[in-house]
C-alpha cells in the first residue's frame, strides 16, 4: 500500500515557487517514494528527518511508518534547503 504525501504550509509555498519542470520532476518522484520510501529516503544527521534528493534539489521530509504517510517539511535547491 502507498503511503499518502502531505506537504506544510511552508513546504507548499516553497514548492509553488519552484519552475514548474522542477515542480514535475519533484511530483514524480515523491509519487515513486510513496510506494517504498525506505528505498529513496535518506536519513538527515542533524535532526530526525529525511532528504530525497531530485537533480539539485531536495525535500526534507517526516515519515509516520505506523500511519503510512510522508509529510514534505521544505523542498528547494540543495544550497539553501538545509538553512
Amino acid at each position: 500500500m502507498a503511503f499518502r504525501v502531505e506537504f506544510s504550509e511552508l513546504a507548499a509555498e516553497e514548492f509553488r515557487k519552484l519552475d514548474k519542470p522542477v515542480r514535475e520532476r519533484i511530483a514524480r518522484k515523491l509519487q515513486t517514494v510513496a510506494l517504498n520510501p525506505s528505498r529513496y529516503l535518506t536519513r538527515l544527521s542533524s535532526v530526525e528527518a529525511f532528504k530525497l534528493r531530485v537533480g539539485n534539489y531536495r525535500a526534507i521530509v517526516d515519515v509516520a511508518w505506523e500511519q503510512k504517510m510522508i509529510y514534505v517539511l521544505s523542498v528547494g535547491h540543495r544550497s539553501t534547503v538545509y538553512r
